[in-house]
This record gives structure tokens, C-alpha cells and sequence, in this order.
């Protein structure tokens, strides 16, 4: 099992009025960065997001990894993910600023992707949620062959064309790409990544909601790979929020409200988008959850259902790992038992401060990691 941090820059809006800065908050986060690589963490990851501003202010992350290649130097640095539906961003652009980042971090950089789950960014950048996925299925197979072709021979797709002979600049450090990751929240998603020999990021909410069959299917999957990149990266990572404190009471009242602060944050951004037909499958997965209909008979959002669950629901299901370091190390066992190899811990979120983080850190380094070594 490698632990990694995946940072979403998140500065709630209660924090800010009482003086907490946006500079405060990114600044914490490099300085948790530092320690984490002291501690002997994995690798860092960064979201992008646009206009979630309760739940995340990194907006930019390919700035934010630039600086954190910087104050650290063994760390892998992880895109958690680039959004590639092209009104996010053009795939040129993304070529050039991951080659980028990879030659300022010496050869440290993984490339997810994705194409966003919220009404807020879509609607914000005028993308059709029904098109995100093939907008993202277009732009993906473009990118590997903008870092391996020298002169990129063109493309006539639905959503960009490009036309042949442009050499795209710089080329990444590593050969022949950097490794290619998946965020994954859907069933047929977990599939699409195998079949795509690209990394799994699972961003579905704890190991209750068929999580272990999902990512069966896609080892499977990954198996008979037609990779859309040079190579097959088989890595599976798991993410969710971690708080780990001796007083596993104490974890609960501070790491576990906090968790449920940071998940109903959620609920303001959705924007409608699980009537989308576009993500029909996305809320249809949510349903086992169990929280029905809401007042107009709909679907209530999976981030509502799971705040409702609570603290104790939300740790019985392993939807965040907080507790002590015997509960901290029995949730990861649980996600190292389904078959993931990478865990990403989210660790600036709610009301936490930054020293209950950074202790929190030192605790999970020294007392649970050492189980997976």
C-alpha cells in the first residue's frame, strides 16, 4: 500500500470570515506537503475546480504543483484530476503544462483526468453535461500522442480539430509519458479505465457502495487492456477524507464533523446534474446509500445521503478514515483487503485547524503506515 495527500485547497467561507486567508490556505497546505514527505508519504495530488468555494479554491492546480515540485523531492506529484472537456481546457494546453510540470519536478508527475461532476463548473464554462464524456474520451487520446509524436499529425474529432505539423513543446522527462490516471465515480467508468490500461482513481464514497465489485471489473478489465497511451499503468488508488487523533472520541467530535461539514458543502454545487442524462448512471449508483426521495419526489444527491450517515456512518462505512490509530489502521486494511494499492487521505477540510492537520499527520505516519510496509 503507497499513501498519498490530495489537496482540494478548501478555505469554507465561516473560516474566511473569521480571518483565514486564501494565501493561508494554500500556504498550509505546502507546509503539510513538506511534512508529509518528511513522514515518507507517497505522493500529493491536487483537484481542479471552478467556483466551488466552500468546498475548494484550486482552480489552478497545475500553479499549485509547480510550487509544491519545489518544496519537496522525492514526493510524486499527482494531477487529481485535469478537467479535459475542452472548454475547461484545449489538449495542446494540456500537453504543454504537464510536460512543463514534469521537467520542473525531475520526472515526478502523474497525469489524471476527468470531466467534472457539477452542474456549477459545466454550466459555469457552457458545457453540455450529456457531452463531458465524449469531450473527455476525445481529448484523452490526444494527449499521449502529443508527447510522443514529434510533429502531432492532426485530429478531425467531434469537439477539437487540430491540424497536422504543429510540434508540441516541451516533451515530458519521462518516457514515453508520464502515467495516466482515471477519476472514477460511475460503475462503467471502473470499466472504461481498464479497458483504457489507464490508473484508477476511485472517487466513489466508501467500500458500502458495491466499491469492491467495481474495482474487480476493473482489473479485469485491465487485463486484456488496449491502452490508449505507450503503456499500461495497473494502479488502484482509493481517496477519502482521514483525521487521526489518540482519543478516538475526540476524532470523531472534530475529524468526523468536520467530514460531514466538508461532504454537505457538496450539496450547493451539484446544480442538477443528476437529471442530466449525461449522468443518469452516476445517480443511479447512489441509490443503495438508501436515502430515497426528497420533497419533490426526486433522488435525493449521494452527498446528502451521506450526511445524513453521520460521523459513526460514515466510518462504519469507511467513507472517511477517522478515529484513533487502530480505527485509522483497520479502515485502511479494509480498502487494502478490496484490492487497492495507493490510499489518498484528504486532510484540509471542515473547521480543522492546521496544527490539529499536521499533528494528525505525524500520528498516521508513525502509528498506521508502518502496518503496510
Amino acid at each position: 500500500m503507497k499513501f498519498g495527500l490530495i489537496y482540494e485547497i478548501s478555505l469554507p467561507r465561516q473560516l474566511e470570515a473569521e480571518g483565514k486567508t486564501e494565501s493561508d490556505a494554500f500556504w498550509e497546505a505546502i507546509e503539510q506537503i513538506r511534512l508529509a514527505e518528511a513522514l515518507g508519504f507517497d505522493s500529493v495530488w491536487a483537484v481542479e475546480h471552478h467556483f466551488l468555494e466552500d468546498l475548494a479554491r484550486c482552480s489552478s492546480p497545475e500553479v499549485f504543483l509547480a510550487a509544491v515540485a519545489q518544496h519537496t523531492i522525492r514526493m510524486r506529484i499527482g494531477h487529481g484530476v485535469v478537467l479535459l472537456p475542452t472548454p475547461f481546457n484545449h489538449p495542446f494546453r494540456v500537453a504543454e503544462r504537464v510536460a512543463t510540470l514534469d521537467i520542473l519536478s525531475r520526472g515526478r508527475v502523474e497525469f489524471g483526468s476527468g470531466r467534472s461532476i457539477t452542474g456549477e463548473e459545466l454550466g459555469g464554462f457552457d458545457i453540455d453535461p450529456d457531452e463531458s464524456k465524449a469531450m473527455w474520451d476525445e481529448s484523452v487520446r490526444l494527449i499521449p500522442r502529443m508527447w510522443t509524436e514529434h510533429e502531432f499529425s492532426g485530429c478531425e474529432g467531434r469537439f477539437v480539430q487540430i491540424p497536422p505539423g504543429r510540434v508540441v513543446v516541451p516533451k515530458p522527462v519521462q518516457k514515453p509519458h508520464p502515467p495516466m490516471w482515471m477519476a472514477c465515480t460511475s460503475p462503467s467508468s471502473y470499466e472504461t479505465a481498464g479497458r483504457y490500461g489507464m490508473g484508477l482513481l476511485s472517487f466513489s464514497a466508501g467500500l458500502d457502495s458495491g466499491l469492491a465489485e467495481r474495482l474487480a471489473e476493473y482489473r479485469k478489465q485491465i487485463r486484456q487492456a488496449e491502452p490508449i497511451g505507450a503503456f499500461v499503468n495497473e494502479a488502484a488508488a482509493a481517496f477519502c477524507t482521514m483525521y487521526c487523533h489518540e482519543d478516538d472520541a475526540l476524532a470523531r467530535e472534530r475529524g468526523g464533523s468536520s467530514a460531514v461539514t466538508h461532504l454537505g458543502f457538496m450539496d450547493q454545487y451539484y446544480g442538477g446534474i443528476f437529471e442530466s442524462k449525461g449522468y443518469e448512471e452516476f445517480a443511479e449508483s447512489s441509490k443503495p446509500y438508501g436515502g430515497g426521495a426528497n420533497e419533490t419526489g426526486k433522488d435525493r444527491p449521494l452527498s446528502a445521503q451521506l450526511v445524513d450517515a453521520g460521523p459513526d456512518g460514515l466510518i462504519s462505512s469507511a467513507t472517511i478514515c477517522v478515529g484513533d490509530p487502530e480505527r485509522c489502521t483497520e479502515i485502511v486494511r479494509r480498502y487494502e483487503e478490496a484490492g487497492f494499492d495507493h490510499y489518498l487521505a484528504l486532510v484540509q477540510f471542515g473547521l480543522l485547524t492546521h496544527e490539529e492537520t499536521m499533528k494528525s499527520l505525524q500520528l498516521f505516519a508513525e502509528k498506521v503506515m508502518p502496518h503496510f510496509s
